[in-house]
């Protein structure tokens, strides 16, 4: 039997266990098909995981969004995703070179990637985004702005841009490891970072987190339920997961005795929940038991001290920034006198901008938005 569809069968079975429980009761604003490759499903395999979504769920989504390779896009397929309710494409075309397309080891070329384009803007579809890889070793500034002006030519709304990263356990790394691959330096990054973001505004795509760029009403709804620290749950394979507890009576429900999903976490100390399905395939496919079992050892209690400095680190990461009266009023977070004169030294060098309460990275800060989170968190 086909594999897809095994997985299939153990996703609904999945979904259906939640049925009744606590985390169905919260109205769901957005669904994302990712990790791996959903769109290897067919439509009809997805429109069955769609309508078990919906049994199981209280669906009232603004954004229903699927990733897909290049090389799966079709407008016939296009045309079903639409039909199942799916109202945005996330495509990962990382390049247009044929050169990065192989060394980044993509399964698609370039002309299958602009096809996927021709196709994508030919469909109802309207609201899509692309991902672009840069700071690639040996990448020239001209190698990138190629790539920026090909994409542009389809005028996309979204744009997720993001340094090359090195994965451990991969090919890449091994060649780094060994010398044959050497990456590009920081200020080599910096230069196309800053490259592609004013390339951007010609289009009238503006940077409102540090890797997206969108055209106005079109900035990510799903991503912001994680930069917010809304509740969200994941079902598959290594799919993570984080509630929060709306009063004391609910994260009774959670850890009590009776039928608790996080029976034994009890500290006053801990107010949220996290927790990542294992990532072993076979064993979601085919032995539930011990899977379900596993889940429970990768819980991570959460304290509002960790939130709170989550909320900084992910708000420096967006033009909205955080602020200072929802540190104190939702995570009970006030900043030390250290902190302090750090935030007005920051200020200072016009690395951060203050309006009211609210503190955001200028362009300057943004280049180096990580190293003032640590910073400003140590």
């Amino acid at each position: 039997m086909d594999q897809r569809e095994d997985f299939v069968r153990a996703l609904l079975i999945e979904i259906a266990e939640l049925e009744g429980h606590l985390f169905t009761e919260e109205v769901v604003r957005s669904v994302y098909f990712g990790g791996g490759t959903p769109s290897l499903l067919t439509s009809d395999q997805l429109g069955r995981i769609m309508n078990e979504l919906q049994r199981v769920f209280t669906l009232e989504v603004d954004e229903l969004t699927i990733e897909m390779n290049p090389d799966n896009v079709t407008p016939d397929y296009l045309m079903s995703l639409k039909a199942f309710g799916f109202d945005r494409i996330s495509m990962g075309v990382q390049s247009f070179s044929e050169k990065s397309l192989s060394f980044m080891n993509r399964a698609h070329n370039r002309e299958q990637a602009l096809q996927a384009l021709d196709d994508i803007v030919a469909s109802s579809f309207k609201n899509y985004t692309v991902d672009l890889i840069y700071g690639q070793p040996n990448q020239t500034k001209s190698e990138l702005q190629e790539d920026i002006d090909q994409l542009m030519e389809f005028n996309p709304p979204h744009i997720s841009a993001y340094a090359l990263t090195i994965e451990h356990n991969t090919r890449l790394a091994k060649q780094v490891e060994l010398g044959k691959v050497k990456l590009a330096g920081d200020d080599h990054v910096v230069d196309q970072m800053d490259l592609l973001a004013e390339s951007l505004k010609n289009y009238s795509l503006y940077r409102y987190e540090v890797s997206s760029f969108a055209k106005d009403g079109f900035q990510a709804k799903h991503n912001q339920i994680y930069w917010n620290h809304g509740n969200y749950i994941g079902l598959g394979p290594g799919a993570h997961s984080f509630w929060w507890p709306k009063s004391s009576v609910e994260k009774k429900r959670l850890i009590g005795i009776q039928g608790g999903f996080f029976k034994g976490f009890s500290s006053e100390n801990e107010v949220a929940f996290r927790w990542s399905n294992p990532k072993d395939l076979m064993s979601y496919i085919y032995n539930k038991n011990d899977y379900q079992l596993k889940i429970r050892t990768l819980i991570e209690p959460v304290n509002e001290s960790s939130l709170a400095e989550e909320y900084i680190w992910l708000g420096l990461r967006t033009s909205k920034g955080f602020d200072r009266s929802i540190l104190s009023d939702l995570y009970k977070y006030y900043f030390n006198t250290k902190q302090h004169v750090r935030l007005k030294q920051l200020l200072k060098d016009g690395k951060i901008s203050q309006s009211g309460n609210r503190f955001s990275l200028t362009t300057d800060g943004v280049r180096i938005a990580d190293y003032i989170a640590l910073d400003l968190l140590s």
